[in-house]
């Protein structure tokens, strides 16, 4: 045994806490019951707030602000400067950012009362943080206080301008200082273009040198606008990077809403929606009071009683000290949701923000993967979750071949040879993505891993994914976004120049087990540093659209989010500006839905970053409608498959012969669609039958539903 063996093994020794010695004493001497183990979770989530270390927890802001201003031996002058300049960088991150710029202010002008050189990329640093920390200013004053619908979507107008100029002016005359020591630098000619929209100067003064005047909508789209009305809904919650889900989760038909924030202490929110044009937040009277803290969501019925549960993932990004516990939450069908992973036997601590639900052996029950993060310091292998059908599940991930590592950002289900079982798609940052294909019963329900030969491992770099059918030929295809971008490489594909961000990627399904990258063909070719993301169709025309939530934790990523419209399966446009989603603030979990029952579908996005100051107010985009299409709606009743038919392939076939295909699931890596299926067709279209493959084997055929309406259909056995 090695020296360093040990030392891991200590430090990993020291690192198992109260709470978890708690549990394992739990599973012996506790009564399995559903309030013990709720109780115990909220106890344990507790606990890892109070256990948050500043030195190696780079979001606990306030807390290593706390830490940092404690360190005063210094050997010389030159580091009680670079200590300053790190004490004001973590009060911006922490929020204060008044007191930040009065920092890094204080900082120049000790340096420039005091005769003294520094070097030239110290003082260009605290510049170009001193800039940033403006234009948040003038976000906070402006865009979370005194909010509106126009607040922080670009190109900004109206009462998006900000009132209160002073963050703008002074981040104005910071980045020209910056451009013109660097001009090559596209990071500040976006934020320069940025704070002059902010002040409603562009692009009219500026600099013609400097100026992007590609970020407004152009005239050879046409697209309506969709509205921000999260606060008229009051569902505006304000907080850090999380997750989002829209579902039915009290039966009664209409859509309410669950979001998170990924804070060790940020309560999660249930959102119940009243039927009458808005939500009533029901957090305390559904149990959740808490339950704290997850990047992301994912829903789906474990137990077929017909009321979707939720598993909430934590720890993601955290490395070493993402230890903590995820959550399954059971709904009880009275309003409530109880805590159940530690009966259900599914309680695990290991970094995560992403896991997905399938139904991989097709018995009824869905089973959960969920996705680690792995590091050169840190092994947390991924997990495959058995439903065992009376509320228990069994890790079996090795026995069927998934053992798989790496720093996971994304993992969907979905079938690429049309067998009827589910195949699996990893999203690895940093590593090639895999492709575990699912060899059926005749092999024990094992998986082989076969990404090469379909062609799908870039990008390298890469987050969220999805399986949909874009172009409706019935066979499912792949879309993974990239997460390697800067402010810099959006600017430069803005203004058409080359620059070495990451695309996404569209892999077509070729039918035979392989696929073609058409991401250049499709018009997708541009960097988009993604993480919250889904699809639906905005226009009912048949073809599935998606919406990007972009940028990272660095305040300078404000970058518009996107969206992208299909046309008619060939390529996509692009009319972020056009419908007015090109919000700035953190995207983080997206779910699509008609959270109003007027024939159309809305889009819900969670905004937030992820340090303790990068808060926002989450958004809901209302489509328009006037699409001149019909719809229909299909919500699948499970009797031999899962009870939420999650896997059953669905083809609907118009009067005028033309098929439009899709799969029952919540959508994306990152963010939670209903489970019920809403289905544009176009234009003058009726529909001639509805066939649906069951994830059991059986198949039966619809014939006689009207459209404009929501039609329940019960699994009939063959």
């Amino acid at each position: 045994m090695t020296l360093n063996f040990i030392k891991e093994t200590n430090n990993f020794m020291q690192k198992i806490n109260f709470s978890f010695l708690f549990i394992i004493l739990c599973f012996t001497n506790c009564s399995n019951n559903d309030k013990n183990s709720h109780k115990k979770m909220i106890d344990i989530l507790s606990q890892k707030e109070v256990d948050i270390d500043p030195e190696t927890n780079f979001y606990a802001n306030k807390e290593r602000l706390s830490w940092l201003q404690k360190e005063d031996n210094f050997k010389n002058i030159s580091q009680k400067f670079q200590h300053q300049a790190v004490i004001a960088n973590e009060m911006l991150n922490a929020g204060f950012t008044i007191r930040a710029a009065e920092l890094f202010n204080d900082l120049l002008f000790q340096i420039d009362s005091l005769k003294i050189f520094p070097p030239k990329d110290f003082i260009l640093g605290i510049k170009d943080m001193l800039a940033i920390t403006y234009l948040r200013i003038g976000e906070e004053t402006n865009c979370i206080d005194g909010h509106n619908s126009e607040s922080c979507i670009i190109p900004l107008r109206n009462g998006g301008i900000h009132r209160n100029k002073f963050g703008a002016e002074n981040a104005i005359k910071i980045y020209k200082e910056l451009l013109s020591e660097d001009p090559s630098e596209y990071v500040y000619r976006w934020l320069l273009n940025i704070a002059y929209m902010a002040k409603g100067e562009y692009p009219e003064k500026v600099p013609s040198k400097w100026l992007i005047p590609q970020l407004i909508p152009s005239d050879t789209i046409q697209f309506p606008e969709f509205k921000e009305i999260a606060s008229k809904l009051n569902i505006d919650q304000i907080g850090l990077a999380g997750g989002s889900i829209l579902e039915d989760f009290d039966n009664d038909h209409d859509l309410d809403l669950i979001v998170s924030s990924w804070g060790a202490s940020d309560q999660i929110h249930y959102f119940e929606n009243t039927g009458k044009g808005n939500f009533q937040k029901k957090t305390q009277e559904s149990n959740l009071m808490g339950i704290t803290g997850g990047l992301n969501m994912v829903h789906a019925d474990y137990n077929n009683d017909n009321y979707p549960d939720i598993f909430i993932l934590r720890g993601g990004w955290f490395g070493d000290s993402g230890n903590i516990p995820n959550s399954l939450l059971k709904n009880n069908g009275n309003g409530t949701f109880t805590d159940v992973t530690i009966i259900a036997n599914i309680f695990s601590q290991h970094p995560t923000q992403t896991a997905s639900w399938g139904d991989y052996n097709n018995d009824g029950w869905i089973d959960l993967f969920i996705g680690n993060e792995s590091s050169n310091k840190s092994m947390n292998q991924s997990e495959l979750y058995h439903n065992n059908g009376d509320g228990t599940f069994t890790e079996i991930s090795k026995n069927l071949g998934l053992n798989i590592s790496g720093f996971i950002k994304g993992a969907v289900w979905g079938d690429i040879n049309n067998d009827g079982n589910i195949d699996l798609y990893i999203s690895r940052l940093g590593q090639i993505n895999l492709l575990f294909v699912n060899e059926g019963k005749e092999k024990n329900w094992k998986f082989k891993e076969r990404s090469s030969n379909a062609g799908v491992q870039e990008p390298i770099n890469s987050f969220p994914a999805w399986f949909f059918d874009f172009n409706n030929d019935g066979w499912q295809d792949i879309w993974v976004s990239g997460y390697d971008n800067s402010s810099g490489h959006v600017a430069k594909d803005y203004l058409g120049i080359v620059h070495k961000g990451e695309s996404p990627r569209l892999y077509q399904n070729n039918q035979d087990g392989t696929f073609t990258d058409v991401t250049s063909l499709s018009n997708l070719n541009h960097p988009l540093l993604s993480m919250g993301s889904n699809f639906g169709d905005l226009n009912n025309d048949g073809f599935l659209d998606f919406y990007v939530g972009t940028g990272d934790p660095d305040y300078r990523s404000l970058q518009p989010n996107r969206m992208f419209l299909n046309i008619n399966g060939k390529f996509f446009q692009d009319v972020t500006f056009h419908g007015r989603f090109g919000h700035i603030q953190k995207g983080h979990g997206v779910s699509f839905g008609d959270i109003d029952e007027d024939g159309d579908q809305d889009i819900h996005a969670v905004m937030g970053g992820a340090y303790q100051g990068s808060v926002y107010q989450n958004a809901l985009f209302n489509n328009p409608g006037n699409w001149d299409s019909e719809w229909i709606g299909v919500k699948l009743k499970g009797n031999t498959s899962n009870k939420l038919g999650i896997g059953a392939r669905i083809s609907v076939e118009t009067t005028d012969g033309q098929k439009i295909y899709r799969t029952v699931s919540s959508g994306g890596s990152f963010g939670g669609n209903p489970f019920r299926e809403f289905i544009g067709l176009g234009k003058n279209k009726n529909v001639s039958k509805i066939i649906i493959k069951w994830p059991s084997g059986n198949s039966q055929t619809e014939s006689g539903l009207s459209t404009g309406k929501w039609h329940i259909i019960k699994e009939i056995k063959n």
